[in-house]
Protein backbone atom coordinates (compact mmCIF):
# COMPACT_ATOMS: atom_id res chain seq x y z
CA UNK A 1 0.00 0.00 0.00
CA UNK A 2 1.33 3.57 -0.74
CA UNK A 3 2.31 6.48 1.49
CA UNK A 4 -0.75 7.96 0.04
CA UNK A 5 -3.14 5.25 0.64
CA UNK A 6 -1.80 4.81 4.15
CA UNK A 7 -2.61 8.52 5.07
CA UNK A 8 -5.99 9.01 3.48
CA UNK A 9 -6.63 5.69 5.45
CA UNK A 10 -5.69 6.73 9.13
CA UNK A 11 -7.53 9.78 7.97
CA UNK A 12 -10.63 7.99 7.48
CA UNK A 13 -10.24 6.31 10.69
CA UNK A 14 -10.56 9.91 12.33
CA UNK A 15 -13.60 10.71 10.43
CA UNK A 16 -15.20 7.22 11.01
CA UNK A 17 -14.93 7.22 14.81
CA UNK A 18 -16.28 10.83 14.52
CA UNK A 19 -19.08 9.68 12.43
CA UNK A 20 -20.05 7.12 15.07
CA UNK A 21 -20.40 9.54 17.67
CA UNK A 22 -22.32 11.90 16.41
CA UNK A 23 -24.58 9.09 14.87
CA UNK A 24 -24.94 7.77 18.07
CA UNK A 25 -25.40 11.08 19.96
CA UNK A 26 -28.32 12.37 17.47
CA UNK A 27 -29.70 9.18 17.09
CA UNK A 28 -30.40 8.50 20.70
CA UNK A 29 -30.61 11.92 21.79
CA UNK A 30 -27.51 11.57 24.01
CA UNK A 31 -25.76 14.51 25.23
CA UNK A 32 -23.01 15.36 28.26
CA UNK A 33 -24.57 15.17 32.11
CA UNK A 34 -23.56 18.00 33.98
CA UNK A 35 -21.98 17.72 37.43
CA UNK A 36 -23.82 19.74 40.39
CA UNK A 37 -21.86 22.03 40.29
CA UNK A 38 -22.34 23.15 37.07
CA UNK A 39 -26.33 22.53 36.86
CA UNK A 40 -26.71 23.31 40.92
CA UNK A 41 -28.66 21.10 43.32
CA UNK A 42 -27.78 19.90 46.49
CA UNK A 43 -24.35 17.72 47.64
CA UNK A 44 -24.42 15.74 50.86
CA UNK A 45 -21.65 14.14 52.36
CA UNK A 46 -22.81 11.62 55.29
CA UNK A 47 -20.17 9.60 57.86
CA UNK A 48 -21.22 6.11 59.00
CA UNK A 49 -21.52 5.78 62.55
CA UNK A 50 -19.74 2.97 64.80
CA UNK A 51 -16.23 1.68 65.35
CA UNK A 52 -15.64 -0.62 62.53
CA UNK A 53 -17.33 -0.40 59.10
CA UNK A 54 -17.92 -3.30 56.61
CA UNK A 55 -17.66 -2.59 53.06
CA UNK A 56 -19.70 -4.79 51.64
CA UNK A 57 -22.73 -3.25 54.29
CA UNK A 58 -21.50 0.39 53.27
CA UNK A 59 -22.22 -0.48 49.40
CA UNK A 60 -25.58 -1.59 50.71
CA UNK A 61 -26.18 1.53 52.24
CA UNK A 62 -25.63 2.95 48.96
CA UNK A 63 -27.93 0.94 47.15
CA UNK A 64 -30.56 1.79 49.54
CA UNK A 65 -29.96 5.13 49.48
CA UNK A 66 -30.17 5.47 45.77
CA UNK A 67 -33.42 3.28 45.45
CA UNK A 68 -34.66 6.17 47.83
CA UNK A 69 -33.37 8.86 45.33
CA UNK A 70 -34.71 7.12 42.35
CA UNK A 71 -38.22 7.46 43.95
CA UNK A 72 -38.33 10.62 44.90
CA UNK A 73 -37.55 11.38 41.14
CA UNK A 74 -34.05 13.18 41.34
CA UNK A 75 -32.68 13.43 37.49
CA UNK A 76 -29.30 11.51 37.62
CA UNK A 77 -28.00 11.10 41.44
CA UNK A 78 -24.75 10.64 42.16
CA UNK A 79 -24.61 8.16 45.40
CA UNK A 80 -20.73 7.01 46.08
CA UNK A 81 -18.33 6.19 48.78
CA UNK A 82 -15.26 8.35 49.44
CA UNK A 83 -12.95 6.93 51.82
CA UNK A 84 -13.70 3.76 54.05
CA UNK A 85 -16.88 5.48 55.94
CA UNK A 86 -18.25 8.29 54.06
CA UNK A 87 -21.47 8.56 51.67
CA UNK A 88 -21.60 11.36 48.89
CA UNK A 89 -25.18 12.42 47.40
CA UNK A 90 -25.08 14.44 45.02
CA UNK A 91 -28.69 15.66 43.73
CA UNK A 92 -28.81 17.85 40.80
CA UNK A 93 -32.00 20.21 40.40
CA UNK A 94 -32.60 19.64 43.92
CA UNK A 95 -32.69 22.77 46.11
CA UNK A 96 -34.31 21.71 49.05
CA UNK A 97 -31.82 20.78 51.89
CA UNK A 98 -34.04 19.77 54.68
CA UNK A 99 -36.04 17.49 52.27
CA UNK A 100 -33.05 15.96 50.83
CA UNK A 101 -31.75 15.32 54.45
CA UNK A 102 -34.90 13.96 55.69
CA UNK A 103 -35.22 11.75 53.00
CA UNK A 104 -31.36 10.39 53.05
CA UNK A 105 -30.55 10.38 56.13
CA UNK A 106 -33.70 8.28 57.89
CA UNK A 107 -33.08 5.25 59.13
CA UNK A 108 -36.63 4.57 58.62
CA UNK A 109 -36.65 1.77 61.86
CA UNK A 110 -40.06 1.05 61.98
CA UNK A 111 -41.27 -0.44 64.96
CA UNK A 112 -44.71 -1.39 66.77
CA UNK A 113 -44.39 -1.74 70.07
CA UNK A 114 -47.58 -2.09 73.26
CA UNK A 115 -48.25 1.29 75.00
CA UNK A 116 -47.92 0.18 78.59
CA UNK A 117 -48.81 3.36 80.79
CA UNK A 118 -49.05 6.69 80.01
CA UNK A 119 -48.89 9.94 81.70
CA UNK A 120 -48.77 14.01 82.24
CA UNK A 121 -45.24 15.54 81.58
CA UNK A 122 -45.81 17.65 84.30
CA UNK A 123 -47.11 14.85 86.92
CA UNK A 124 -43.75 12.97 86.54
CA UNK A 125 -41.00 15.66 86.01
CA UNK A 126 -39.05 14.58 88.20
CA UNK A 127 -39.64 10.34 88.43
CA UNK A 128 -36.61 8.75 86.61
CA UNK A 129 -38.53 6.09 85.73
CA UNK A 130 -40.29 9.04 82.88
CA UNK A 131 -37.17 10.32 81.64
CA UNK A 132 -36.85 10.37 77.95
CA UNK A 133 -34.91 7.93 76.65
CA UNK A 134 -32.59 8.85 74.07
CA UNK A 135 -29.18 7.62 74.24
CA UNK A 136 -27.84 4.58 72.47
CA UNK A 137 -27.56 2.48 74.87
CA UNK A 138 -31.44 3.00 76.00
CA UNK A 139 -32.91 3.21 72.50
CA UNK A 140 -32.71 -0.78 71.50
CA UNK A 141 -35.34 -3.23 70.50
CA UNK A 142 -35.29 -5.43 73.30
CA UNK A 143 -35.59 -2.65 75.86
CA UNK A 144 -38.64 -0.69 77.50
CA UNK A 145 -38.61 2.91 76.63
CA UNK A 146 -39.87 6.49 77.18
CA UNK A 147 -41.21 8.57 74.19
CA UNK A 148 -43.51 11.43 74.31
CA UNK A 149 -46.51 10.81 72.31
CA UNK A 150 -47.60 13.54 68.67
CA UNK A 151 -48.48 16.14 70.27
CA UNK A 152 -52.36 17.30 69.36
CA UNK A 153 -53.77 20.89 69.35
CA UNK A 154 -51.81 23.62 71.41
CA UNK A 155 -51.04 21.78 74.28
CA UNK A 156 -48.08 22.49 75.93
CA UNK A 157 -48.48 19.65 78.94
CA UNK A 158 -46.95 16.58 76.40
CA UNK A 159 -47.96 12.94 77.24
CA UNK A 160 -44.95 10.83 77.65
CA UNK A 161 -45.69 7.16 76.80
CA UNK A 162 -43.83 3.90 78.40
CA UNK A 163 -43.45 1.24 75.79
CA UNK A 164 -42.77 -2.37 75.53
CA UNK A 165 -39.90 -3.39 73.80
CA UNK A 166 -40.58 -4.30 69.85
CA UNK A 167 -43.23 -6.84 68.95
CA UNK A 168 -43.13 -6.02 65.37
CA UNK A 169 -40.70 -3.94 62.62
CA UNK A 170 -40.75 -3.18 59.35
CA UNK A 171 -39.15 -5.79 57.78
CA UNK A 172 -42.77 -7.65 57.16
CA UNK A 173 -43.67 -4.56 55.51
CA UNK A 174 -44.31 -5.46 51.87
CA UNK A 175 -46.01 -2.26 50.48
CA UNK A 176 -46.76 1.60 51.39
CA UNK A 177 -48.64 4.47 49.84
CA UNK A 178 -50.01 7.26 50.52
CA UNK A 179 -53.47 8.38 50.96
CA UNK A 180 -56.15 11.03 52.27
CA UNK A 181 -58.06 10.80 55.61
CA UNK A 182 -61.78 11.18 54.60
CA UNK A 183 -63.04 13.05 57.37
CA UNK A 184 -60.18 15.50 58.11
CA UNK A 185 -58.30 15.25 54.37
CA UNK A 186 -54.57 14.94 56.16
CA UNK A 187 -52.39 12.60 53.87
CA UNK A 188 -51.70 9.82 55.98
CA UNK A 189 -49.46 6.42 55.38
CA UNK A 190 -51.32 3.47 54.10
CA UNK A 191 -49.61 0.28 54.32
CA UNK A 192 -49.76 -3.52 53.27
CA UNK A 193 -47.66 -6.13 55.50
CA UNK A 194 -46.19 -9.54 53.55
CA UNK A 195 -47.30 -13.00 54.12
CA UNK A 196 -45.81 -13.58 57.54
CA UNK A 197 -45.85 -10.07 58.47
CA UNK A 198 -50.00 -10.45 58.13
CA UNK A 199 -49.84 -13.63 60.81
CA UNK A 200 -47.93 -11.78 62.79
CA UNK A 201 -50.13 -8.86 63.10
CA UNK A 202 -53.02 -10.53 63.66
CA UNK A 203 -51.43 -12.89 66.04
CA UNK A 204 -50.39 -9.15 68.31
CA UNK A 205 -53.94 -7.53 67.64
CA UNK A 206 -55.62 -10.66 68.86
CA UNK A 207 -53.45 -11.11 71.95
CA UNK A 208 -53.54 -7.19 73.03
CA UNK A 209 -57.09 -6.32 71.89
CA UNK A 210 -58.17 -2.62 73.70
CA UNK A 211 -54.61 -2.17 74.17
CA UNK A 212 -52.73 0.67 72.40
CA UNK A 213 -50.18 -0.34 69.64
CA UNK A 214 -47.43 2.73 69.36
CA UNK A 215 -46.01 3.15 65.59
CA UNK A 216 -42.62 4.18 66.56
CA UNK A 217 -40.48 5.72 63.59
CA UNK A 218 -36.69 5.98 64.02
CA UNK A 219 -37.79 6.51 67.68
CA UNK A 220 -40.43 8.78 67.12
CA UNK A 221 -44.04 7.90 67.64
CA UNK A 222 -46.13 8.90 64.88
CA UNK A 223 -49.49 7.55 66.19
CA UNK A 224 -50.75 5.12 69.30
CA UNK A 225 -54.17 3.76 67.90
CA UNK A 226 -56.15 1.28 70.49
CA UNK A 227 -56.60 -2.12 69.03
CA UNK A 228 -60.31 -2.24 68.83
CA UNK A 229 -60.70 -5.88 66.89
CA UNK A 230 -58.33 -7.96 65.88
CA UNK A 231 -56.58 -7.01 62.00
CA UNK A 232 -56.13 -9.78 60.25
CA UNK A 233 -56.55 -8.30 56.62
CA UNK A 234 -52.63 -7.65 56.86
CA UNK A 235 -52.94 -4.14 56.36
CA UNK A 236 -52.77 -0.72 58.27
CA UNK A 237 -52.35 2.89 58.42
CA UNK A 238 -49.68 6.12 59.08
CA UNK A 239 -51.58 8.94 60.75
CA UNK A 240 -49.70 12.32 61.89
CA UNK A 241 -49.54 15.59 61.32
CA UNK A 242 -47.87 15.01 57.81
CA UNK A 243 -47.78 17.30 54.99
CA UNK A 244 -48.38 16.06 51.81
CA UNK A 245 -44.20 15.83 50.59
CA UNK A 246 -43.41 14.21 54.27
CA UNK A 247 -46.09 11.33 53.77
CA UNK A 248 -44.51 11.18 50.30
CA UNK A 249 -40.99 10.94 51.82
CA UNK A 250 -42.23 8.29 54.71
CA UNK A 251 -43.99 6.45 51.77
CA UNK A 252 -40.64 6.33 50.24
CA UNK A 253 -38.26 4.91 53.05
CA UNK A 254 -41.05 2.03 54.10
CA UNK A 255 -41.17 0.90 50.33
CA UNK A 256 -37.18 0.67 50.05
CA UNK A 257 -36.37 -0.55 53.79
CA UNK A 258 -34.20 0.47 56.79
CA UNK A 259 -30.64 1.91 56.13
CA UNK A 260 -28.21 -0.73 56.80
CA UNK A 261 -26.20 1.61 59.10
CA UNK A 262 -26.52 5.08 61.07
CA UNK A 263 -25.32 8.12 59.28
CA UNK A 264 -24.34 11.33 60.62
CA UNK A 265 -24.42 14.37 58.33
CA UNK A 266 -20.16 16.11 57.70
CA UNK A 267 -21.10 18.46 55.19
CA UNK A 268 -24.16 20.30 52.49
CA UNK A 269 -23.55 22.56 50.38
CA UNK A 270 -26.49 23.95 48.22
CA UNK A 271 -25.38 24.98 44.65
CA UNK A 272 -27.99 27.61 43.27
CA UNK A 273 -29.15 26.61 39.28
CA UNK A 274 -27.76 30.51 38.58
CA UNK A 275 -24.33 29.73 39.86
CA UNK A 276 -24.25 26.26 37.73
CA UNK A 277 -24.72 28.21 34.57
CA UNK A 278 -22.54 31.00 35.83
CA UNK A 279 -19.20 28.27 36.30
CA UNK A 280 -20.67 26.56 32.94
CA UNK A 281 -20.89 29.87 31.15
CA UNK A 282 -17.15 30.72 32.62
CA UNK A 283 -15.90 27.55 31.86
CA UNK A 284 -17.10 27.84 27.92
CA UNK A 285 -15.47 31.20 27.95
CA UNK A 286 -11.97 29.74 29.54
CA UNK A 287 -11.98 27.03 27.41
CA UNK A 288 -12.77 28.84 23.94
CA UNK A 289 -10.08 32.04 25.28
CA UNK A 290 -7.60 29.08 25.52
CA UNK A 291 -8.33 27.39 22.41
CA UNK A 292 -8.21 31.15 20.50
CA UNK A 293 -4.65 31.94 22.44
CA UNK A 294 -3.06 28.34 21.42
CA UNK A 295 -4.46 28.68 17.59
CA UNK A 296 -2.86 31.65 17.08
CA UNK A 297 0.13 31.23 18.50
CA UNK A 298 0.37 28.21 16.39
CA UNK A 299 -0.49 30.18 13.23
CA UNK A 300 1.73 33.22 13.93
CA UNK A 301 5.06 31.00 14.46
CA UNK A 302 4.04 27.72 12.35
CA UNK A 303 2.45 29.26 9.42
CA UNK A 304 0.95 26.66 7.11
CA UNK A 305 1.33 23.66 9.60
CA UNK A 306 -0.11 25.88 12.43
CA UNK A 307 -3.24 25.23 10.63
CA UNK A 308 -2.65 21.88 10.67
CA UNK A 309 -2.20 21.99 14.87
CA UNK A 310 -6.22 23.86 14.42
CA UNK A 311 -7.75 20.83 12.61
CA UNK A 312 -6.24 18.50 14.92
CA UNK A 313 -7.42 20.78 18.10
CA UNK A 314 -10.91 21.23 16.40
CA UNK A 315 -10.92 17.25 16.13
CA UNK A 316 -9.75 16.94 19.43
CA UNK A 317 -12.30 19.01 21.10
CA UNK A 318 -15.26 17.04 18.63
CA UNK A 319 -14.59 13.16 20.00
CA UNK A 320 -14.19 14.80 23.65
CA UNK A 321 -17.64 16.27 23.24
CA UNK A 322 -18.77 13.27 21.39
CA UNK A 323 -17.64 10.98 24.31
CA UNK A 324 -19.04 12.94 27.08
CA UNK A 325 -22.39 12.62 24.98
CA UNK A 326 -21.83 9.30 24.85
CA UNK A 327 -20.43 8.65 28.60
CA UNK A 328 -23.29 10.88 30.12
CA UNK A 329 -25.27 8.02 31.27
CA UNK A 330 -22.67 6.96 33.49
CA UNK A 331 -20.68 9.53 34.31
CA UNK A 332 -21.19 13.39 35.22
CA UNK A 333 -19.11 16.38 33.84
CA UNK A 334 -18.02 18.29 36.64
CA UNK A 335 -16.08 22.11 36.48
CA UNK A 336 -13.35 20.09 37.11
CA UNK A 337 -13.69 18.00 34.83
CA UNK A 338 -14.14 21.15 31.93
CA UNK A 339 -10.46 22.67 34.00
CA UNK A 340 -8.92 18.70 32.94
CA UNK A 341 -10.25 19.80 29.10
CA UNK A 342 -8.76 22.95 29.04
CA UNK A 343 -5.61 21.50 30.49
CA UNK A 344 -5.39 19.01 27.64
CA UNK A 345 -5.31 22.04 24.96
CA UNK A 346 -2.09 22.67 26.19
CA UNK A 347 -1.07 18.53 25.86
CA UNK A 348 -2.32 18.43 22.10
CA UNK A 349 -0.13 21.51 20.96
CA UNK A 350 2.67 20.18 22.42
CA UNK A 351 2.75 17.19 20.79
CA UNK A 352 2.60 19.26 17.34
CA UNK A 353 5.36 21.57 18.82
CA UNK A 354 7.54 18.59 19.11
CA UNK A 355 6.64 17.09 15.70
CA UNK A 356 6.99 20.23 13.87
CA UNK A 357 10.18 21.60 15.58
CA UNK A 358 11.28 17.96 14.46
CA UNK A 359 10.51 18.60 10.91
CA UNK A 360 12.32 22.18 10.70
CA UNK A 361 15.36 20.41 12.28
CA UNK A 362 15.41 17.84 9.12
CA UNK A 363 14.24 20.89 6.98
CA UNK A 364 17.36 23.19 8.15
CA UNK A 365 19.73 19.86 7.26
CA UNK A 366 19.16 20.28 3.74
CA UNK A 367 15.87 17.75 3.25
CA UNK A 368 13.26 18.57 1.53
CA UNK A 369 9.29 18.79 3.69
CA UNK A 370 8.17 15.93 1.82
CA UNK A 371 10.82 13.63 2.65
CA UNK A 372 11.29 14.95 6.34
CA UNK A 373 8.15 14.01 7.65
CA UNK A 374 8.25 10.39 8.48
CA UNK A 375 11.62 10.40 9.41
CA UNK A 376 10.77 13.78 12.18
CA UNK A 377 7.48 11.97 13.08
CA UNK A 378 9.42 8.76 13.91
CA UNK A 379 12.12 10.68 16.23
CA UNK A 380 8.94 12.91 17.67
CA UNK A 381 6.62 10.33 18.35
CA UNK A 382 8.81 8.42 20.81
CA UNK A 383 8.96 12.06 22.78
CA UNK A 384 5.06 12.07 22.11
CA UNK A 385 4.63 8.80 23.96
CA UNK A 386 7.11 9.72 26.96
CA UNK A 387 5.22 12.81 27.73
CA UNK A 388 1.69 11.58 27.43
CA UNK A 389 2.83 8.43 29.01
CA UNK A 390 4.01 10.68 31.92
CA UNK A 391 0.75 12.82 32.11
CA UNK A 392 -1.86 9.66 31.96
CA UNK A 393 -0.04 8.16 34.53
CA UNK A 394 -0.42 11.06 37.27
CA UNK A 395 -4.53 11.11 35.93
CA UNK A 396 -4.74 7.56 36.46
CA UNK A 397 -3.15 7.84 39.98
CA UNK A 398 -5.25 11.14 40.85
CA UNK A 399 -8.35 9.06 39.41
CA UNK A 400 -7.84 6.18 42.01
CA UNK A 401 -6.19 7.91 44.75
CA UNK A 402 -8.83 11.14 44.53
CA UNK A 403 -12.17 11.61 45.73
CA UNK A 404 -14.79 13.98 44.45
CA UNK A 405 -14.37 16.53 41.91
CA UNK A 406 -10.43 16.12 41.69
CA UNK A 407 -11.64 12.53 39.87
CA UNK A 408 -13.09 14.78 37.52
CA UNK A 409 -10.90 16.50 36.48
CA UNK A 410 -8.35 13.10 36.53
CA UNK A 411 -10.89 11.15 33.97
CA UNK A 412 -11.16 13.92 31.40
CA UNK A 413 -7.80 14.46 31.50
CA UNK A 414 -6.56 11.12 30.92
CA UNK A 415 -9.31 10.73 28.15
CA UNK A 416 -7.72 13.41 26.36
CA UNK A 417 -3.98 12.37 26.98
CA UNK A 418 -5.18 9.12 25.07
CA UNK A 419 -7.24 11.36 22.44
CA UNK A 420 -3.93 13.45 21.77
CA UNK A 421 -1.75 10.03 20.77
CA UNK A 422 -4.65 8.83 18.73
CA UNK A 423 -4.73 12.23 17.10
CA UNK A 424 -1.31 12.90 16.59
CA UNK A 425 -0.55 9.27 14.81
CA UNK A 426 -3.51 8.75 12.66
CA UNK A 427 -4.62 12.79 12.05
CA UNK A 428 -1.50 15.10 12.87
CA UNK A 429 1.80 13.10 11.12
CA UNK A 430 -0.72 11.93 7.69
CA UNK A 431 -2.25 15.49 7.01
CA UNK A 432 1.06 16.89 7.16
CA UNK A 433 2.48 14.36 5.01
CA UNK A 434 -0.41 14.79 2.37
CA UNK A 435 -0.10 18.71 2.55
CA UNK A 436 3.21 17.82 2.27
CA UNK A 437 4.31 18.04 -1.64
CA UNK A 438 1.97 21.47 -2.31
CA UNK A 439 4.60 24.45 -3.54
CA UNK A 440 3.24 26.81 -0.27
CA UNK A 441 5.70 24.38 1.80
CA UNK A 442 8.85 24.60 -0.35
CA UNK A 443 9.26 28.39 1.55
CA UNK A 444 10.82 28.36 4.49
CA UNK A 445 8.91 31.18 5.34
CA UNK A 446 5.71 29.23 5.16
CA UNK A 447 7.17 26.60 7.95
CA UNK A 448 7.73 29.60 10.60
CA UNK A 449 11.59 29.39 9.79
CA UNK A 450 14.58 31.29 8.69
CA UNK A 451 17.29 28.59 6.41
CA UNK A 452 20.74 30.57 6.97
CA UNK A 453 22.48 31.41 3.59
CA UNK A 454 25.03 28.96 3.28
CA UNK A 455 22.39 25.81 3.93
CA UNK A 456 21.25 26.81 -0.08
CA UNK A 457 24.13 25.33 -1.34
CA UNK A 458 23.08 21.43 -0.66
CA UNK A 459 20.58 22.46 -3.70
CA UNK A 460 17.82 20.27 -1.98
CA UNK A 461 16.16 22.98 -0.15
CA UNK A 462 13.12 24.21 -2.34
Amino acid sequence: MSRTSKNRLSIGLILLVLAGLYIGRFAFGLKPRLGLDLKGGVSLVYAAKGKKIDKGVLEKTVEKIRERVDKLGVSEPEISTQGSRNISVQLPGIHDPERAKALVGKTAQLQFRIVLEQKKASEVKNDPNWKISSTEDELKPENVIVLPAPQEGKSKDNILLKLDKTIMTGDYLSRARVSYDSSTGKPKVDFELTGEGRTKFADITTQNKDKQLAIVLDYKVESYPTIKEPITGGSGEITGNFTDSEAKDLAIVLNTGALPLDLVLQTEQDVTATLGRDSLRKGIIAGITGLIIVALFMLAYYRVLGFVTCFGLIISGALLYGFVSVLGEYWSLTLAGVAGIIVSIGIAADSSIVFFERLKEEVREGRTVRSSVDRAYKSAFRTIIAADTVSFAAAAILYIAAVGSVRGFAFTLGMATIFDVFISYFFTRPFTSMISGLPLLTSPRALGMRIPAEADVGGEVE
